[in-house]
């Protein structure tokens, strides 16, 4: 190898590793989470821990999760569909880590009105929704999980 080439390839490694650099740091400054995606409710729910229909009757408080600021809303529960709990509980909205806007870009999918279905995943003692994509659809006549996304 040349020195010239030598010399060139020392200041790519460098640069390489001074870049990688600037993204390390600890875990809880802004982390992306890469999300799964479900291709359909029914995949969704057999993932979840619980599923509730019930009505998000406002936000509880905020919490710091991923690097983000999130909220968590109360959820009064008319029925527990899969897994078994309180008739009111709280449920952190899960962000959106990777995008702009986050954590949520289109809008908290929590801020919801009326009755929705919930799929839920247990974080210790709280829930949470399974992802901030498809953690949240609007409740059907019935309360039947729907065949397909909205």
């Amino acid at each position: 190898m040349s020195p010239a080439r030598a010399v060139t390839a020392v200041l790519l490694a460098g640069l390489g590793a001074s870049s990688l650099s600037a993204c390390a740091g600890s875990p809880t400054a802004g982390m992306c989470v890469d999300w799964v995606w479900f291709d359909t409710p029914a995949d969704a729910a057999a993932d979840a821990d619980a599923i509730v229909r019930g009505a998000v009757t406002g936000r509880a408080s905020s919490m710091s999760l991923y690097g983000q600021e999130v909220t968590v809303w109360q959820v009064e529960v008319a029925e527990w569909q899969k897994g078994e709990g309180d008739p009111q509980i709280d449920v952190v909205s899960v962000p959106a880590t990777c995008e702009s806007g986050a954590p949520y870009p289109d809008g908290d999918p929590m801020a919801a009105d009326g009755d929705v279905l919930l799929l839920l995943r247990a974080d210790g003692p709280r829930w949470q929704t399974l992802t901030p994509y498809q953690g949240v659809l609007p409740a059907t006549p019935g309360g039947a999980l729907p065949t397909e996304w909205p």
